[in-house]
């Protein structure tokens, strides 16, 4: 991520807490006289043009040049323009909505621009100015009702009259999905890839912010102790020796008290980040496990990779069947045994902050 990507998010946050303190829900007759329609009526319509912004259920028509930007949920071009979208839930924006643009523009009162309308049926304000950011103009698009709102950010050189007009035709021609999803990965603060293996989402936990990925399907009503599963968990940044140990603490859950633990070790080369693995074998219940782990840490986070796969139990362990009768006809070559540690490795060597 880079730094003017992290001061503009530092700002973003802080300025968001002030607004939230203010918009909370209100009574329903509040909120129902606040709600009318006020100013000029933008209503758009979903069409093969627009494109859904990552992390959202905003739609766009971007202009020449924008493409997909990782570490923001929006777009971005080369020029430093960009369109960022934020949904804020549980907050009543019919008590805020005054005061929705200038919260982040560096002038206030007089030289901001700005004015109410109704957007898509949702109460909302549309203004500009000078950006909290050197050199840069800044347009906002916020709408919503007493239960939520969505902010729409458009940053463009403050010299560059065509990026404005190019962001204005983006934010008063949007469309959004008020019922629409955002798949969870999209909203991760990491990267990874699954292709080439059997491995999905499984399931989301923000209270402590872990991913929780196993082969397509295997998501049951009942957990399975033995699952074939690996997850990836957000931590603070923390020094090596600790994220060391949080390997070692998750090694040894895997092993009944007692039971022999193998394991090896590695620093793995710098690239940017300080990254360390751990796998090997060991016994949990009767049932021999394979595990691979891996810490990566940064100045931003510290993520943690951690994948087991299990053998049948030791109860269950059938004799070696008899060979099949002997054919004319050349048997088929069998295919290669799946082998899930592997795959944890090819997914773990994608596995990083977003920039």
């Amino acid at each position: 991520m880079t730094g003017c990507t992290k001061a503009r998010r530092y700002w973003l946050a802080a300025l968001l807490l002030g607004l939230l303190q203010l918009a909370r829900p209100a009574a329903a007759q509040d909120a129902d006289s606040a709600a009318a329609p006020r100013g000029e009526v933008v209503g758009s319509q979903l069409t093969a043009r627009h494109r859904r912004l990552p992390g959202s259920t905003l739609y766009v028509r971007p202009a020449p040049g924008y493409v997909t930007e990782e570490s923001l949920n929006g777009l971005s071009r080369p020029d430093g323009s960009l369109i960022e979208v934020l949904r804020v839930p549980e907050a009543n924006f019919l008590k805020v909505r005054g005061l929705v643009v200038e919260q982040y523009l560096a002038e206030r009162g007089t030289h901001v621009q700005q004015r109410e309308l109704t957007f898509n049926g949702y109460p909302a304000v549309f203004g500009e100015g000078s950006s909290l950011e050197a050199g840069k103009n800044l347009m906002v698009l916020g709408f919503g009702d007493s239960s939520s709102f969505v902010l729409v950010f458009g940053l463009y050189p403050a010299a560059d009259t065509a990026a404005r007009g190019e962001q204005q035709r983006m934010l008063l021609t949007s469309y959004y999905d008020a019922r629409g999803t955002v798949p969870p990965l999209e909203l991760a603060p990491f990267v990874i890839s699954l292709a080439g293996t059997p491995f999905q989402l499984l399931e989301a936990r923000p209270a402590d912010k872990t991913y929780v990925f196993g082969p397509a399907g295997s998501a049951g009503a009942v957990p399975d102790t033995f699952a074939t599963r690996f997850t990836v968990q957000v931590l603070p940044v923390m020094p090596a020796p600790e994220a060391r140990q949080r390997l070692l603490r998750l090694a040894q859950s895997l092993t009944t008290p007692g039971a022999l633990l193998q394991s090896q070790e590695r620093q793995l080369p710098p690239g940017g980040s300080y990254g360390y693995e751990v796998s090997g074998q060991s016994s949990l219940r009767g049932r021999r496990n394979s595990f691979y782990q891996l810490i990566r840490t940064d100045e931003d986070a510290t993520l943690l990779f951690h994948g087991v796969v299990y053998g049948v139990a030791a109860s269950a362990a059938k004799a070696s069947p008899k060979p099949p009768p002997k054919s004319k006809t050349p048997a088929a070559k069998p295919a290669a045994p799946a082998d899930p540690v592997a795959d944890f490795r090819k997914v773990a060597a994608t596995l990083r902050m977003k920039r």
